[in-house]
């Protein structure tokens, strides 16, 4: 019984799973179905987004081709040939504007705007000027020679000639979708007419417009003007402009910021800007950073007493005209130059400076300049030359034994930054009431040289970094600096290191609280005369770096001042 129990067990469970193989089966086919049926899902989405990519590249390639075929337009004047479709020919006729034919027989059917057309037998002859030598001038005329109908922008019709209607022409070119702004600051009252796309607009208190290029003429009551500060600066649009002479012999007091931030300028044309008695010029064409040459040699600057920073940061700015130019009342020339970068030579020969108080920044960041010519500067008012020529990394010489420095009271970092002077004669130099000599030679890493024996430091309350960085100097004669009011010499000769040698013993250091970094990068330095200095005051610990040499000779003041020093440099020999 239990047998047949168990068998009947066994069969009744076979044929639970009989039933469910007999119910699962067509499931398992629906889901081999569908699976099936999504790769083809797949597969056709794959082949769909192949045809569209290829019927997209066919049609560029296909607007590719047209454009190549497709004749270019040729400028008045010229046309296609009929027998050379490709290259555009000039007409035959002098001062036709449209004509057709080929190459050798062409006929003329309308003339240049300002000509007229003279006909022979039904047919085009001649293009006569409308009014000769005035071709740029009128627009159309009629047969009668001299005497237009029609003038072109920017000129007005008075008896039948075109006379000037314009103050100055503009191009602006937008870089964006924002309006462009066509004066930072005009007094309204000025402005007579303004032409734009040869449209005369009446344009009130927002003198703004919609994005695009643009060639504007303006008309201003040249009778009103008396200041043209911040005229254009930061019209972040302006490319050209053009003055006309009705900037010929006018009186203009100030013209500081006239295109400051203006940095899409890329040409101004002073040729007819004749003014006088203009007394400021600061920040001109600071930031004009496109612009590559200014000459301003038709302006009178006589009168000028300030010039700072007139072309800084004009960072492309590759030459500047000066001929000519009289700056008798000049007293401001501070960052006149800065960031000039692309200067290569200056010549400021004609220059007076005689009132000129500081020279603080007037070559800094002139990276390029590597030739000045300031032969005739006056410097006898000269009290500050603070960075003055910091970063100018291309000069290799420099001769001031000609400047007078009997007021300078500051030159801190004066000459930091220049990698390649190799020469600097400041042997007349009256340094005696200077009492900043921070960074003076910073990083002057070819200077082989210097001598300091006429420097007097009596005054001197700052000695920071004074040296750092001169890796090309071998030794120092400092035997004759006062520096009884110096109180900071950190860093004086941090990355000196071709120093060999150095005597500090003349050193009064009574009014020095700090020498961090002093020898730090000295790595050629053997022998250091510090016997003056008393290191109960002054802290030691941080007088080198790893870089010191191993070995050397230190003489100290006493053995208090050799317990102090030894842990630094333990293998050094000790003199006192």
């Amino acid at each position: 019984m239990e047998k047949n129990n168990g068998e009947s067990d066994k069969e009744s469970d076979s044929g639970e799973f009989s039933n469910f193989d007999a119910v699962s089966s067509p499931l398992k086919d629906n889901y081999q179905e569908i699976k099936q049926r999504k790769k083809c899902s797949l597969k056709t989405i794959i082949i769909i987004l192949f045809i569209i990519l290829l019927i997209g590249a066919l049609i560029a390639l296909a607007l590719f081709i047209i454009k190549l075929l497709k004749p270019k337009e040729c400028q008045p004047g010229y046309f296609f040939p009929e027998d050379s479709k490709n290259e555009c020919q000039k007409c035959s006729i002098e001062n036709c504007g449209e004509c057709s034919g080929t190459k050798d027989s062409n006929i003329c059917s309308s003339c240049l705007p300002g000509h007229f057309s003279i006909f022979e037998n039904n047919t085009l002859k001649f293009c006569n000027s409308c009014v000769i030598g005035e071709d740029d001038k009128c627009f159309s005329c009629d047969k009668e020679i001299n005497k237009c109908s029609k003038c072109n922008s920017g000129y007005k019709l008075e008896n039948g000639k075109c006379v000037l209607n314009y103050s100055f022409k503009a191009k602006y070119f937008s870089h964006s979708n924002n309006p462009i702004t066509l004066f930072n600051y005009i007094d309204k009252n000025i402005v007579k007419e303004i032409t734009i796309d040869d449209n005369v607009v009446e344009l009130k208190d927002n003198y703004k417009l919609s994005y695009g290029n643009h060639v504007v003429y303006v008309l201003l009551n040249m009778n009103n003007i008396s200041d043209l500060s911040n005229l254009f600066s930061f019209c972040l649009d302006l490319n050209e402009i053009y003055f006309s002479s009705q900037f010929n012999d006018i009186e203009i007091k100030r013209m500081d910021n006239m295109f400051k931030g203006c940095l899409s300028l890329t040409s101004i044309n002073f040729d007819n800007f004749k003014i006088k008695n203009v007394e400021s010029l600061s920040n001109m064409f600071a930031g004009c950073n496109s612009l590559t040459n200014i000459n301003i040699s038709n302006i009178d600057i006589s009168k000028v007493k300030n010039m700072e920073q007139m072309f800084m940061r004009c960072n492309e700015l590759k030459n500047i005209e000066f001929q000519n130019i009289k700056t008798n009342e000049l007293t401001k020339i501070e960052n006149m130059f800065s960031g000039c970068s692309f200067l290569e030579s200056l010549d400021l020969s004609n220059f007076d400076t005689k009132k000129v108080s500081s020279f603080s920044g007037l070559f800094n960041g002139c990276s390029n300049l590597h030739k000045i010519n300031m032969s005739n500067f006056d410097t006898s008012s000269i009290t500050k030359m603070d960075n003055m020529f910091k970063d100018c990394r291309s000069l290799t010489s420099l001769d001031l034994s000609n400047f007078d420095t009997k007021n300078l009271i500051s030159m801190s970092g004066i000459f930091s930054g220049c990698f390649n002077l190799t020469s600097i004669n400041i042997s007349s130099f009256n340094t005696s009431k200077i009492a900043n000599l921070t960074e003076i030679f910073k990083n002057c890493r070819s200077l082989p040289s210097l001598d300091l024996s006429k420097f007097n430091t009596e005054n001197a309350v700052n000695m920071l970094e004074m040296f750092d960085g001169c890796s090309s100097l071998t030794s120092l004669d400092l035997s004759n600096f006062n520096t009884e009011k110096v109180t900071n010499i950190d860093g004086l000769f941090d990355g000196c290191s071709s120093l060999t040698s150095i005597d500090l013993s003349k050193f009064v250091t009574d009014s020095i609280s700090s020498i961090y970094n002093l020898f730090y990068g000295c790595k050629k330095l053997t022998y250091i005369d510090v016997s003056s200095f008393s290191f109960t005051k002054i802290d030691p610990s941080y007088l080198f770096d790893k870089n010191i040499p191993s070995k050397g000779t230190i003489k100290v003041k006493d053995k208090n001042d050799e317990k102090k020093i030894k842990n630094l440099i333990p293998n050094w020999t000790f003199q006192n």
